[in-house]
């Protein structure tokens, strides 16, 4: 099993430092957001949110992530980064928070290889739960896991630890 561990944290309580360089994922809540989020992205965490400046209404907050760092090459992070977009897309979806703006439902080239590799991915998913508004300072209790598998007909089995929205 391949095991992607992120730990989201509010976009506020982030410097400059923390994200300078670094691959992640982040997901924005905008001035508008009530109920699903803005925006769920991946990449390098400044230069994206720099580019989308204009797409959002200000003020706006979020979540994010760092994939990077020392021991994970950049490369390995952008693929591991390319796949929680994904993966959240999906989540978001499933649960009736899919954001406003996204309009690509994420790659999963990366996918492919630890398929070939680990036959299972698992994203464990700690810190503040990015699909829920940052107001409500949403601290997940534990972990809330996404779990991929191959399925037999070559698509993707998902799992996941989230309620929908309709439910409550």
């Amino acid at each position: 099993m391949h095991v992607i561990n992120v730990i989201f944290q509010r976009l506020t309580d982030s410097t400059i430092s923390d994200l300078l360089g670094e691959m992640g994922v982040y997901v924005i809540w905008d001035g508008f957001a009530k109920r699903r989020p803005t925006y769920i992205g991946e990449g390098n965490i400044l230069r994206r949110l720099v580019e989308h400046e204009n797409r959002f209404i200000k003020p706006f907050d979020g979540f994010t992530t760092v994939l990077s760092s020392p021991n994970i090459p950049h490369q390995r992070a952008k693929a591991e980064g390319t796949i929680v977009e994904a993966m959240l897309l999906w989540v978001a979806n499933d649960t009736d928070r899919r954001p406003s703006v996204n309009v690509a439902s994420g790659r999963l080239r990366a996918l492919d290889d630890i398929f070939q590799q680990h036959g299972t991915v698992r994203i464990n998913v700690t810190g503040l739960d990015p699909l829920q508004p940052p107001e409500a300072f949403p601290r997940i209790k534990g972990v809330k896991r996404i779990v991929l598998r191959a399925g037999s007909d070559g698509g993707i089995e998902m799992e996941h630890e989230w309620r929908s929205l309709r439910q409550g």
